[in-house]
């Protein structure tokens, strides 16, 4: 098949036209869709049809996580330089998180392994052939007498089932682990459901949503999926809206947009559940099924447990009983204590007394998981025991991602021979004898089974970097070369092994043309069937002894520690990928480095500010990291991100901040306790400042980020209606003389512009963003580095103030109207508005700012001499100047190949900033010109917007009425940023939708 579609009517003369006005690389760009996914195979030597310039779409699947999200890759003259959602695939439906974005980094990152190493005499690593290397490990697993162990990483698929039936074949073990393994819901399942499944959720369905400490905008199972789904649930349309109460000792960014938070303290969530339970039970008939387990926990009780008043809790649980369907979730990492499992099963009753399970709670749909902590103790048993010679850790990286009070590391030194199947040299890798660098996902052949019904296709997207090969490949080769035991597993390669596989998956599913079924495969993406229907549960006999067991935690200090997920670098995966350190926390601001928080009480009763040196101590260690003060913490708390401070890892992530768990105790279950010990607190007297992007923190009445009450945006209201029904009058900036004279003078200004190319009638283009939709959670800024070659400035350029994000998420602090509320939190997503009116465009004396027929606030790179003053002029701070030459230091050897050939990488002295993606637009007009036809709307769109799992921004021509951005731009909740200077932004903001406490 060729690599692009032929297009009808393209003759040479009409080519070399396009082709004049915007040069060739913009023919390719077309917004992801199924008909770009044309290339089935990689090049690898190009084809004669071939056109450079034109980009080659693949289908592939995100192994940044254990979600499985379908996406696009875009290529560009055989390498990847983009990666987008797949639209057509059920978990992420075209979307995709910053951590997805980021893959690109880890395939071109220059902390990868080059070439298989082996340790030396000297203790040092050396490069070895792929002969050499294979030779070694088939010898040690031939003299292992079945004394072999695997530690995997990888998600279930055909590779999975391959190791599985490779380690058997050696009579050795198997674990599979994920660092968040979500045991505690597991568990919960077996005890209350008689299931060891993970169920899925349907936010979308809800119309009331209770969270205990699941942060599901963020690491807690399926994050891309349960955003969609919350957008749909909590974001406003015309209607009702789902109320969103989060329930834990922090708002990490989930809990941030909750409408109501309850700051219980630490570890009694499960007695609030057990008491809501209780209370909907009795009010939904299900009391006497539920009696025995139920029937001691009442509001009066929690309150004692708790700090929260008995009549809080049954009003929340008055209104998610009278809410149907309602959906209450649990079981997420920063929230992980001892009592972790009791609280998922009493969130489990709760859903079962509201009748949620099987509506919004589904069983059946068996996301993939683990073994679970549980296995790596058993393997660590079996180390002691010294029935393990040779281990094999491929793609987990146990010694940083476990509490140094386990001992997994002591363990690790007592196997004779390790083994390292790892991309990078992690703290696992380091203490390994050979490293044998597997493929990157885009690079390899590879399926993954995320879920019951779905099953994704991975393809090699291009040449290996480096020289790697799949893991399957290594298995294979092993084998071949150890024979014995191991003579079965005769693939020739590790490709052929997998489409065998679907050639077995094409005949059980009785398709008549199996190569067909695996072209069209791995067109779309994988084979994606309807969901199942959900499974039907009961009540198993053990539910009656759900429990609630008062929280103890270890050590005496005055402050229980929670050590918990950074929204983007995960569990530390991230932490070797430059755009997940610069992009923010959503939360803190900060970037870069790690951070300790505290509540103001807390920094009250310590004299703490912010960027102090705090020095915690733990029965197990101590640490060291700047304070922040965070509102949205329960005073007996405070908090640590997961994911900084790796010995290894590469020179991006190594020695950067601290490691939280080294404070944690050795896990006393089957899961580890994040927050489960104590800690002093003690000011050192030193200080740094924080590298973050923060910049004044509440609004000062400037209507930035705008809300409005539900009942208002109900009625219709504009904002300024909603202001008055409130008793809050507009604020007169301009006397009515001086608007009518305004008025005017902007029409004239308007009808002086209307000569030459702006008299003709051409698109004008614009953006919508909804607040009531935006999560805050930042994969738009993630996208448009990736799509516009902005470079990343690092820890020291931070802290002068000199990010060059084009689009940042600011978030603002509103004070409650009660004394005793916490603040809540807003967000708006800021970036250059496109201003009719712009006052960058005239003050530059070379005329690099200027505004295009079409609507853009156009920035003319080779024209710019660094003057600053259009950044000067600029209300709303979304220009960037180089002040280095950051396109020099931003991208190491290869990490350059990642760039974007359709968007100049600029240079030092020059200012940038937001384009509406340029090179997209002229890509589709170009395109559309060529088939004599007009855009059509949605064929395209911005960066941001493509990633946006909330669908919160929206793009188009603003003068086609029958544009989909033209009918947001009427909704009454619509206003412009700063629209009193009369700048005439581009972007439409919807305000914020509020629902009320008490409903």
């Amino acid at each position: 098949m060729s690599d692009v579609s032929p297009e009808a009517g393209m003759d040479r003369r009409k080519f070399l036209t396009v082709l004049g006005a915007s040069g060739g690389g913009a023919l390719a760009l077309s917004g992801c869709s199924t008909s770009q996914v044309e290339k089935l195979v990689p090049y690898l030597v190009q084809s004669e049809d071939q056109i450079p310039g034109v980009a080659t779409w693949y289908a592939s699947t995100c192994t940044e996580c254990a979600a499985g999200c379908g996406v696009h890759v875009r290529t560009r003259e055989g390498r990847a330089v983009k990666l987008e959602g797949n639209p057509e695939h059920p978990v992420n439906l075209g979307r995709l998180c910053s951590r997805g974005q980021a893959s690109l980094q880890g395939l071109y990152n220059p902390g990868r392994i080059k070439a298989p190493m082996a340790r030396g005499a000297d203790g040092q690593f050396a490069e070895i052939t792929w002969d050499d290397a294979i030779s070694r490990l088939a010898g040690k697993l031939t003299a292992a007498g079945g004394k072999v162990a695997v530690l995997s990483g990888a998600g279930r698929g055909t590779f999975t089932e391959l190791l599985a039936e490779w380690t058997g074949a050696l009579g050795g073990r198997l674990v599979r682990w994920e660092p968040f393994d979500h045991e505690p819901l597991r568990a919960a399942n077996r005890q209350v459901f008689g299931l060891d499944q993970l169920p899925a959720h349907d936010f979308a369905a809800a119309k009331y949503i209770l969270s205990f400490g699941a942060d599901f905008l963020e690491t807690w199972l399926s994050p891309t999926e349960n955003q969609r789904g919350f957008a749909e649930a909590h974001g406003f349309a015309g209607g009702d809206v789902a109320k969103f109460v989060h329930i834990g000792p922090r708002q990490d960014l989930t809990g941030l947009n909750a409408d109501e938070w309850v700051a219980v303290r630490p570890g009694t969530e499960a007695v609030v559940a057990l008491a809501i339970a209780n209370v909907v039970a009795a009010q939904s008939g299900a009391g006497a099924a539920l009696a025995g387990a139920l029937g001691k926990y009442t509001p009066a009780m929690a309150a004692q447990e708790t700090g929260i008043p008995a009549e809080r809790i049954e009003r929340i649980a008055r209104e998610f009983a009278a809410a149907q369907p309602g959906l209450a979730v649990a079981g997420g990492v920063g929230a992980q204590h001892a009592g972790a499992t009791e609280l998922c099963a009493a969130v489990n009753l709760l859903n079962y007394a509201a009748g949620n399970v099987g509506r919004t709670v589904r069983f059946g749909a068996d996301l993939a998981a683990g073994d679970g902590y549980r296995g790596l103790v058993q393997l660590a048993t079996a180390i002691d025991g010294g029935q393990v010679s040779v281990l094999l850790v491929h793609d987990a990286n146990p010694v940083y991602a476990l509490p140094k009070a386990t001992g997994f590391a002591d363990k690790l030194k007592r196997v004779p021979f390790k083994v390292a199947v790892s991309p990078f040299l992690d703290e696992t890798a380091a203490m390994c004898d050979l490293l044998l660098p597997p493929h990157h996902a885009l690079e390899r052949w590879d399926d993954a089974v995320p879920r019951a019904g779905v099953r994704s296709l991975m393809q090699p997207v291009m040449e290996p970097v480096f020289n790697t090969r799949a893991a399957g490949d290594i298995l294979l080769a092993v084998a071949k070369q150890a024979g014995g035991a191991l003579a079965g597993f005769d693939a020739p390669t590790w490709e052929a092994h997998l489409r065998g596989r679907w050639q077995a998956l094409a005949a059980e599913r009785k398709e008549a043309d199996a190569e067909g079924f695996w072209h069209a495969a791995l067109q779309r993406g994988g084979v994606f069937d309807e969901p199942p229907p959900p499974t039907e549960v009961a009540l198993a006999p053990t539910a009656a002894q759900v429990s609630y067991t008062r929280p103890a935690f270890e050590g005496d200090g005055a402050y229980v520690f929670a050590a918990y997920p950074h929204g983007t670098l995960h569990d530390g995966r991230g932490a070797n990928k430059p755009w997940l350190l610069e992009v923010a926390d959503p939360v803190t601001k900060i970037t870069w480095h790690s951070w300790v928080e505290l509540g103001p009480a807390a920094a009250r009763a310590l004299d703490v500010r912010n960027g102090e040196i705090l020095r915690l101590t733990s029965p197990h260690g101590t640490l060291e990291a700047p304070a922040y003060i965070h509102p949205g913490l329960h005073p007996d708390v405070v908090a640590m991100p997961i994911g900084f401070g790796h010995t290894e890892y590469g020179a991006f992530a190594q020695g950067r901040g601290v490691n939280a768990l080294d404070l944690l105790g050795a896990p006393a279950g089957d899961f580890i306790a994040y927050l489960s010990t104590r800690v002093t607190v003690e000011k050192t007297g030193t200080y740094r400042k924080l590298a973050t992007i923060e910049g004044v923190p509440r609004q000062l009445g400037r209507g930035i980020a705008e809300a409005m009450p539900l009942a208002a945006a109900k009625q219709g209201h504009t904002l300024a209606e909603a202001y008055l029904e409130e008793g809050h009058g507009a604020h007169e900036v301009n006397t009515p003389l001086e608007v009518e004279a305004l008025k005017g003078w902007s029409e004239t200004q308007f009808q002086m512009t209307r000569t030459g190319d702006y008299a003709r009638d051409l698109p004008q283009w614009g953006m919508a963003i909804d607040l009531a939709r935006c999560t805050g959670c930042q994969a738009c800024v993630t996208a448009c580095y990736a799509e516009n070659n902005i470079p990343t400035v690092g820890e020291h350029e931070i802290l002068k103030g000199r990010e060059m994000t084009w689009i940042r998420i600011e978030r603002y602090w509103e004070e409650s109207e009660a004394a005793d509320a916490p603040p809540s939190a807003r967000f708006v997503p800021m970036l250059c508005q496109h201003c009719a009116n712009a006052p960058c465009e005239p003050v530059c004396p070379v005329y690099a700012a200027y505004h295009t027929a079409d609507g853009l606030n156009g920035q003319v790179y080779n024209r710019c001499v660094g003057t600053r003053y259009c950044a000067n002029n600029c209300p709303y701070k979304v220009r960037y100047f180089n002040w280095y030459k950051y396109n020099e230091i931003a991208w190491p050897e290869p990490l350059q190949l990642q760039l974007n050939p359709d968007v100049t990488v600029r240079a030092r002295g020059v200012m940038e900033k937001c384009t509406f993606c340029i090179q997209r637009i002229r890509g589709a007009q170009n395109q559309a010109r060529l088939e004599d036809r007009p855009i059509r709307d949605g064929e395209f769109t911005t960066a941001c917007a493509q990633a946006c799992p909330s669908d919160a921004i929206v793009f188009g021509a603003v003068n086609d009425p029958g544009s989909r951005v033209a009918a947001i731009k009427q909704d009454p909740r619509g206003y412009r940023v700063l629209e009193e200077l009369n700048t005439r932004p581009a972007i439409t903001y919807l305000a914020k939708v509020l629902h009320p406490v008490e409903a």
